[in-house]
């Protein structure tokens, strides 16, 4: 058998999340994910959802080190949850009569804050979401004239 050194096939896997359960608190989060699908639960299918469609999120918190998941799924029926993932994202919310469609994909990669808590499963759920913050600027340098030195 010879052996074939520097394959594309050859990667390595990513990390991979924990199974640890990331504990309550304020986080930034990526979404790495975001699909539009019916949910299998019947919480979800109303008299104005009957399919059961929901948006489904996918968010990667990256916290000391590892990598945790946290799922989140917005029933379409729920406009003021939608809304409050637009903001957070920096996009125009959804107007009454308007708007009858989000691009749910686009918002793969975008940085959000989540506030996440506990569920009564024990598995984490978002709370809140929140415009991230932006990176800390550096202090601007100040110039120094000689004849200014008290000393």
């Amino acid at each position: 058998m010879n052996i074939i050194w520097n394959s594309s096939e050859d990667k390595p896997k990513a990390d991979k999340p924990t199974n640890s359960v990331l504990p309550e608190g304020t986080y930034t989060a990526e979404i790495v994910k975001s699909v539009a699908r019916q949910s299998q639960f019947d919480n979800v299918k109303t008299p104005d959802n009957p399919e059961g469609w929901e948006w489904s999120l996918w968010l990667d918190v990256h916290e000391n080190g590892t990598r945790y998941r946290v799922f989140d799924s917005i029933a379409v029926t729920r406009i003021s949850r939608i809304n409050e993932v637009l903001r957070a994202t920096g996009r125009p919310e959804l107007r009454p009569g308007k708007d009858h469609r989000v691009d749910e994909t686009s918002l793969e990669g975008e940085t959000v804050r989540i506030r996440v808590y506990i569920s009564k499963a024990g598995k984490p759920r978002v709370g809140e979401y929140m415009k991230a913050e932006a990176a800390p600027s550096k202090p601007a340098k100040t110039k120094v004239q000689v004849d200014d030195i008290p000393f």
